[in-house]
Formats: C-alpha cells, sequence, structure tokens
C-alpha cells in the first residue's frame, strides 16, 4: 500500500500518493516533511487502516509496507513566520481553514462559443490562498498581488445576466500601507478604465470587516465546476426528452383531443403500428399543443386587434402572459386589452347587438410596447397560456384528454378547446425523467452553512430560432433540491425558469436562504428538453457553495481589501485578469521606503529596543548618505526560509552597506572609499601573516548581469556590468538584486562586484589575541610585515615628548632613513590608526612628527604601548577590510581581511550607458 495524501476527508482521489518502508509514521514524517518536529502543531491528521492516530502517537505507529496510511487536512491554521527567527505575526481563520484549502484544489472554466462574445469566469489569476504560508511583509514600495483571505465568490449579475462579478476579500501584508485607487489594476488595466465595474474598499489593520459581505466565508464544493470538457457539470444529462406526433390532423373539442390518420394498438401482429401515439404519452405527462385558428386580424392604433369567438378559450385576462404563434414564429407577449363574447341590446329601438372576443397584446406588460406584427385580414393563429402546456388526463387509443397547465399547476378555470380540425397543428410530449446530478455537500465535513447558492451558467446563450432563422425567445426550466445530509428528511424544490433571446455568454444564481444551519447536500436537475427546434440553450451546473455562518470579524495587523469585479463588458476581452496595488509600506519610526525605516522596522520585529540599536549610526547614514543619494529599500518578503539577518543585509546592501554589531548594537555600514579604522602589524600577531594571492584565470568572472524589479514596469530587467575593454566577456555572473526598483542603482552595485572580482585579488589572513576585537567588519585596516625590502619597519614607541604641535618619538627598533620619502604611521593603543604623517629625523631611535600625540601611560603593564610604522612614501603595508573576525578557543582571534582597492568603487556614481549591443 502507499501513504494517501487527501484534500479532505470527502470522497475523492488523493492528491499525492508515496510509497514506504516499514518505519514509524513520526520518522516518515521526518524524512519528507522539511523543519518536521513532533512536537509542533500539525496540519494534517493521520489515519492507519482506519483508526484515527493523534500526533502524540505517531513516534509509536509502526506502518508497514501493506499499511492503509491516509493524510488529510486539518480545518485550522495559522500562518508560520516568515523568517525563521523572526516573531510570526499570524491569522488564525478556524472557520476558514478548510475553505482556504480548498481554494487550491478549484476548478474553474471558461467559456467558449463559436458566436457572440465569451464569458470568462476565471479573474484574478494571479491572487492565490496560501494556507500555512507566511504573511506577506511590505518594505518600502512594491507591486502586490493581495493573497485571498477567504475564498472568491462568483455570482452572474441577475440585470445583466452577460456579467459575472467576482467578490473577493484579500490581505495586502502585515502593517498599514497607502495607496489610492490610481495605484490598482486588474492585470494591466487601471480600474478608472473600468467604470462602475469594479469597487473596492480598503481596511487597516485590526479593522471591523464584518459589516462589508464580501468578508463572508463561501465554502465552494470541489464537485462542482469547470471539468476538462466544458464549463461545469452537463445539466443536459438530466433534461427530458421530446416526443412528436405526426397524424394527419388534429380534432379538438372541450378538453378532448384526437389525432387523425395514426395507427391504433388493434393486437394484430401482422399490421407493425408504426405511427402511433409515443409510449411517452401516458396519464399525467405533460405536452405542448399548439392549434391555429381562423382569426381576424385588424389594426387599431398601434395595436393589432385579434377577434374570433374561438378566443374564448382562451379565458383570457389583461395582465396574463400568452404565446402567440403564426408562420413558424412564436411570441412571449401580454394581453393588453380583452373584450369577450357577449350582446348589447340598444335602449332606444331594442335590437341586439352580438360582440365578438376579441384581444390586443404588447410586450412586457400589460401596459407594455404594442404588439403590431401580424398582416390585417384572416389568419392562421394560435394564442394559448405562456408556453403552450398540458397535462394528460386519460389516453383511448389515438383520443386524450388534457387540462391546461398555468406555472406548472392544473388550471381549473380553463373552459377547454373550442371545437374545430387543424392541420397544421404540432403536438410535442416531454418524455420525463428522473436522473439528477448530485447530490453534493455545499460545506466541509464537520461545519454547517446556513446558506447556499447554485451557479447555471450557458455559455452559448438561451436562444431559439424561428423557420425563417430569426431569434425568439427560448425557456429553459430547472429544479433545484436541496435537505440536511443523513438526516432522513425530504427533499425541499426549489424550481424556475429562464426567458432569454440572447446568443451571448450569460448564467443566472439562484441563493436559497436556510432556516438554521446545517450539512446541506444539493441536487440540481433540467426540467425542459435541451436544444430543442435547434434552440441554442446548453445548461451547465457552474459553482455550489455554502455560506460558514463562522467567520473572523476582523484581521489583527493586516491590511485588508474587499473587492468587487464584474466580467464581460471592459474587462472580458483581456487575457490577464490579475488585481495587483501598487502600495507603500507606512512604518511606525523612520521614513515610508527609507533604509533606515527598513531597518528599524526588522530590529523591532526582533526585539530590539532603541537603546539595543546604533540609531546615532544609522540616522546619519540615512541623511548623509541613503536619502540624498535616492537609494531606498523596496521589497516584499513571502517566504519562511529566510532569516531575519539575510533580510537585514538584504535592506543594507541596497544602500551599498552591510549589517553588523558594533560594540553590543544592532548597526549598519556603508563599504565605500573610507579612512584607515586601525593597524596590525608584527608586534601583535602570535604567527606570520599570511597573504594569499588568486590568479586571474578563465573562470573568474569578468562581467555581471544584474536583474532587478523596475519601478515602472514592474518587469524584471536585466542591466549589463561590462567595462569599457571587454563588451563580451567570457564569463557572466548572474546576479539577483532585491529591494532595488532602479536602474542606475542596479548598475552601480552590479559594477562594484564586477570591480571586486578583478581587483580584490588579496587576501590576508593574521593572529591575534585580542586586538582583532577592537575593530569592526568591513573596518579598513592596514597590516604591515618586517620582510627586508618591502620598505616597512613595525616597531614599539617606547617614550614621547609634546612640544606644542609636534611630538617627539623614541622607539624600539632602527629607522632606515634610505626609504624614499619616508612616512610614519601611528598605531594609537586602542588600535586606531593615525594619519599617514611626514616625520622629521633625530637620530636612529628618535623622530618628531608634526601633531601633538598625548598616549596613555607607557608605565602600566596592563597596556600596551603605541606602534609606529616606518616607511616609504610609495607603499604602507597592505590595505585591507576584515571580512571576518573569529575568536578561538585558545584566546587567540584571527582576522581576515580581503583587498583593499579604491577602483572598486569608481561606478558608485555612474549612470547606465545601456545594454551593449
Amino acid at each position: 500500500m502507499t501513504i494517501r495524501i487527501y484534500p479532505s476527508r470527502l470522497p475523492g482521489e488523493p492528491l499525492e500518493t508515496h510509497e514506504h518502508k516499514s518505519m514509524s509514521l513520526d520518522q516518515w514524517f521526518t524524512q519528507h516533511v522539511r523543519n518536521y518536529r513532533n512536537d509542533m502543531v500539525h496540519p494534517v491528521a493521520a489515519a492507519v487502516n482506519g483508526r484515527n492516530v493523534p500526533p502524540a502517537e505517531w513516534p509509536l505507529c509502526h506502518i508497514e509496507p501493506d499499511s492503509d496510511v491516509r493524510l488529510y487536512p486539518v480545518p485550522a491554521g495559522a500562518a508560520v513566520p516568515v523568517w525563521a527567527v523572526w516573531t510570526a505575526i499570524a491569522v488564525t481563520v478556524a472557520a476558514a481553514a478548510y475553505s482556504i484549502y480548498m481554494m487550491n484544489q478549484m476548478s474553474t472554466g471558461s467559456y467558449s462559443s463559436s458566436t457572440g462574445s465569451t464569458l470568462d469566469l476565471n479573474p484574478a489569476k494571479a491572487n492565490s490562498a496560501k494556507l500555512g504560508d507566511p504573511i506577506r511583509e511590505v518594505f518600502g514600495r512594491r507591486k502586490i498581488y493581495p493573497d485571498y483571505l477567504v475564498q472568491p465568490v462568483g455570482r452572474f449579475d441577475p440585470n445583466n445576466p452577460e456579467n459575472y462579478t467576482v467578490q473577493m476579500l484579500l490581505s495586502l501584508g502585515v502593517g498599514n500601507f497607502s495607496f489610492s485607487a490610481g495605484d490598482i489594476r486588474v492585470g494591466d488595466t487601471p480600474i478608472s478604465s473600468l467604470g462602475g465595474d469594479f469597487s473596492y474598499a480598503a481596511y487597516g489593520p485590526g479593522a471591523y470587516v464584518a459589516g462589508d459581505a464580501r468578508s463572508e466565508n463561501w465554502f465552494t464544493s470541489t464537485e462542482v465546476g469547470g471539468t476538462s470538457s466544458g464549463s461545469g457539470l452537463d445539466m443536459g444529462t438530466t433534461s427530458p426528452d421530446s416526443d412528436d406526433i405526426l397524424a394527419d390532423s388534429l380534432s379538438v373539442a372541450g378538453d378532448s383531443v384526437t389525432f387523425n390518420g395514426l395507427d391504433e394498438d388493434d393486437n394484430d401482429d401482422g399490421d407493425p403500428d408504426d405511427n402511433k401515439l409515443p409510449g411517452s404519452w401516458v396519464a399525467g405527462a405533460t405536452v405542448n399543443l399548439i392549434i391555429p385558428d381562423n382569426i381576424y386580424v385588424s389594426v387599431e392604433g398601434q395595436y393589432n386587434r385579434f377577434t374570433g369567438d374561438n378566443l374564448m378559450e382562451l379565458a383570457a385576462s389583461v395582465g396574463m402572459p400568452v404565446t402567440l404563434s403564426y408562420n413558424g414564429v412564436n411570441y412571449d407577449l401580454v394581453v393588453a386589452s380583452y373584450i369577450p363574447h357577449g350582446e348589447t341590446t340598444d335602449p332606444v329601438s331594442g335590437e341586439t347587438t352580438i360582440i365578438t372576443a376579441s384581444l390586443t397584446l404588447a410586450y412586457n406588460g400589460a401596459t407594455g410596447t404594442a404588439f403590431y406584427g401580424v398582416p390585417a385580414g384572416n389568419q392562421r393563429v394560435a394564442i394559448s397560456y405562456r408556453g403552450y402546456e398540458y397535462r394528460l388526463l386519460t389516453v383511448d387509443g389515438t383520443t386524450v384528454t388534457v387540462s391546461r397547465l398555468v406555472n406548472g399547476a392544473v388550471d381549473e378555470t380553463w373552459p377547454g378547446f373550442a371545437s374545430r380540425t387543424a392541420l397544421d397543428f404540432s403536438a410535442t410530449g416531454i418524455n420525463g425523467n428522473d436522473a439528477w446530478l448530485g447530490p453534493f455537500l455545499a460545506c466541509p465535513e464537520n461545519e454547517t452553512v446556513d446558506c447556499v447558492e447554485v451557479n447555471f451558467s450557458f455559455p452559448s446563450g438561451i436562444c431559439g430560432f424561428d423557420d425563417s432563422g430569426s431569434k425568439r425567445i427560448r425557456h429553459t426550466e430547472w429544479e433545484i433540491q436541496y435537505r440536511v445530509y443523513n438526516s432522513g428528511g425530504g427533499w425541499i424544490s426549489r424550481t424556475g425558469i429562464y426567458a432569454e433571446k440572447d446568443v451571448n455568454g450569460l448564467g443566472f444564481t439562484e441563493r436559497i436562504d436556510l432556516g438554521s444551519p446545517g450539512v446541506v447536500e444539493v441536487r440540481c436537475r433540467r426540467t425542459n428538453e435541451q436544444g430543442s427546434n435547434n434552440a441554442r440553450d446548453n445548461m451547465y451546473w457552474q459553482a455550489l457553495r455554502g455560506r460558514l455562518p463562522t467567520r473572523p470579524t476582523s484581521y489583527a495587523n493586516i491590511t485588508t481589501m474587499a473587492v468587487s469585479v464584474v466580467t464581460g463588458g471592459k474587462l472580458a476581452a483581456q487575457s490577464d485578469r490579475r488585481i495587483n496595488v501598487v502600495a507603500t509600506r507606512n512604518y511606525d519610526a523612520g521614513g515610508d521606503r527609507t533604509i533606515s525605516g527598513a531597518f528599524y522596522h526588522v530590529a523591532r520585529s526582533l526585539g530590539f529596543t532603541d537603546s539595543q540599536i546604533d540609531r546615532a549610526t544609522i540616522d546619519a547614514l540615512e541623511s548623509n548618505t541613503w536619502s540624498p543619494r535616492g537609494e531606498y529599500f523596496d521589497y516584499a518578503a513571502e517566504s519562511d526560509d529566510t532569516s531575519a539577518l539575510d533580510v537585514l543585509q538584504k535592506i543594507t546592501n541596497a544602500g551599498m552597506g552591510y549589517c553588523l554589531l558594533s560594540d553590543g548594537l544592532l548597526s549598519a555600514g556603508r563599504e565605500g572609499v573610507k579612512g584607515w579604522a586601525g593597524v596590525i602589524t608584527p608586534q601583535e600577531t602570535t604567527e606570520e601573516m599570511q597573504t594569499a594571492f588568486k590568479a586571474p584565470s578563465e573562470d573568474d568572472y569578468d562581467g555581471v548581469d544584474v536583474t532587478y524589479i523596475n519601478g515602472t514596469t514592474w518587469a524584471e530587467e536585466t542591466v549589463q556590468c561590462r567595462t569599457t575593454g571587454n563588451p563580451t566577456p567570457r564569463k557572466i555572473e548572474s546576479y539577483t538584486l532585491d529591494g532595488v526598483l532602479d536602474q542606475n542603482r542596479a548598475y552601480r552595485i552590479g559594477m562594484r562586484r564586477l570591480m571586486g572580482y578583478l581587483y580584490q585579488r588579496l587576501t590576508h589572513t593574521a593572529s591575534m589575541e585580542l586586538d582583532p576585537l577592537c575593530y569592526q567588519f568591513m573596518d579598513r585596516l592596514v597590516l604591515t610585515d618586517d620582510i627586508p625590502g618591502n620598505q616597512t619597519i613595525s616597531c614599539l614607541i617606547v617614550d614621547s615628548e609634546i612640544n606644542g604641535n609636534t611630538t617627539t618619538l623614541h622607539v624600539s627598533e632602527s629607522l632606515d632613513w634610505s626609504f624614499p620619502n619616508p612616512r610614519a604611521l601611528v598605531r594609537w593603543q586602542d588600535g586606531v590608526a593615525s594619519e599617514l604623517l611626514v616625520p622629521t629625523r633625530i637620530d636612529d631611535y628618535t623622530l618628531t612628527v608634526p601633531q601633538a600625540m598625548q598616549f596613555y601611560d607607557g608605565d602600566d603593564p596592563y597596556i600596551e604601548p603605541p606602534r609606529l610604522i616606518f616607511c616609504s612614501s610609495a607603499r604602507v603595508g597592505y590595505d585591507g577590510l576584515a571580512t571576518e573576525i573569529a575568536p578561538s578557543s585558545d584566546g587567540t582571534s584571527q582576522v581576515t581581511c580581503t583587498q583593499y582597492d579604491v577602483r572598486k568603487y569608481q561606478y558608485d556614481d555612474a549612470v547606465y550607458p545601456g545594454d551593449v549591443s
């Protein structure tokens, strides 16, 4: 057997299967789930051989290769930390856990139609549910594709069925944001172009959202929806078929209908009885009868007036919906006026006048647009209650008795047909069946819903056609049944009719409010024939969902946005429907978008207080360097595999700097042209300094391609960093730069990397006692040696006297004044280096320097004496940047320095010259 992972406990196929050996359940999780620990809260439940096994028993639960192991999602959860050691900001939505998880399994299709406009049912493609993923942390200004907080809900507009409105509640991320309507787009379309087809409301962290219907928590059934072959479950599989009757003529009188010329079942085996009443014509069946009559048509103002006593069979009244059939065209109309058959007597002459029944018709209502579509004179016209539907009461050979149906119920007031015989009749029987789609559950396991919605879609529209090919109104009938699951109760039905004349994709949403919450199952069917008379009315069950009564009323620490977007019209022609917002994060400290603001936000999220942050240094960098140079940090952190240190390094890297701890404070520095911070001489080292040289080779990078996000187009772009003499390098580094949206800044940082590959080839390593602890990461240091010929002498300052602005220094070693243009460099007792000084010779062990220097008491055995580096003006030891300071267990410390070369920073103010042609 295998371990099967299911999307829910509902019947269905597993999402994944895994083979396994003989082991414990805990061992399997340890091998296959990253960062798994048994003591953590688990988002899944396990069942072994049909028995639920709690997490505490997983280490003791032994599974064999033939064990039946099933894993199911737990309907609860919280967001995991954004960074491994970062304080998590999580949202727990227990009732919505199933709902959000199932969004990953949702199947939505899009319509396809040969004619008419297409109705797209798959909007907001880039917005997604991220159950269990970190909540987005945004720094600075970013283009955000917000995440679903609850499942999006799509409904058809009852006023315009061609429009499909999607409502959703989205999470922008942790904290406060600034944005306006002009910053919101659907795909690449500004919402201003959509007009009333787009609306939204933004809610700050902790704001009350329960008053917005878009925050409702709906569960969408995965069993109902788009399929690989269409836009939902095909309702045509449940529709009844029709049986037409081909008789010579039809005679009616009252409730009796006789078909002339049909075969009768005479029990004669030699007579095939091929042309007889269909088998579906039985008592209780529903049939359609269109029986034209000779009606006199006249013109009365803007109306046709229809006159004939046979109209009495209609039992008409003003406002009655009727269907008029003329020349093969059916018109759905309403009675505008009606004059019944009667008599009037002249009060003077006493003469009696016979009044013939007549009526006029209108569209959409008794006072609607007048109907005027039949030529004057005697015409063959059929007028009946809308739909021409009758129920069979009895069947005897080729004669049946019928009763008229009004909205599916028998009309007891119907007087019956006027006696006549017709050759141009139409008789169709509905061959009903008891086929249903479903039932399907409208809620997740162990949950209840208080409202159910069903979407019916018609990709090809709803439209009938007459014999000439002209469009006419087409009726589509349906039935929804629902009941409480496993209650033993009966089904509750809702029926309806759609009457349209539209070849474009459209749909309808039916809503059922339940009296009380329950576990509800739903089934649907179509109750009239699909596609008869070449009509376009293919019907699909596109969605089933239930509303969960429990939902969050607010979302702590998260900015949310409720959105309604209408597809069709302006948006349906677009291929990309992704709701996105260009928003700016608002920090509690530091300016928006600033590097210092981002740095402070991360530091405080880690629990650092202002007394533990080197605010003086960071504020100075911001005011003197970062802000004046237009250097900002714009980034969105969305993964859980990035540490807080990684993020701090990204922040400072955007400002050409680095993060460090300085005297116990969290601080930052900027790499660039800088003065000496200290000197390391042979007097301090416990071993000889080692220098490594990396020779140029074909494996060296001699070009850099920097990929960054362009802050205007919000697309990934690449800047090519090349030297003037080498436009086509052999080996190019592909470097991704986070947090930078400007092309010139990306180029400058990329050129720094390239210059480093070209000019930083020396690495120095020295081992000392505690001296390296005087320095900080990326300090510029001078490293000296006493190798003969290097024109460098390192010695101790054993005594000194201050004479005004000069200081006389007595050193421990003889100085070589034959060096060209001698220079001196003093290492103070705290490790700091002086500037390069011009010395004056007194004797081989004595010199003066043009600076007053006050040292610590040289007689204190606990304080080391200062150092003097005597050298030529052409070379002052080795220039290095401290890239690592590592204390050892034996009391020594090791410092590693990479070569310092000002040429690395020569492009710090450059403008991108463009791609290499």
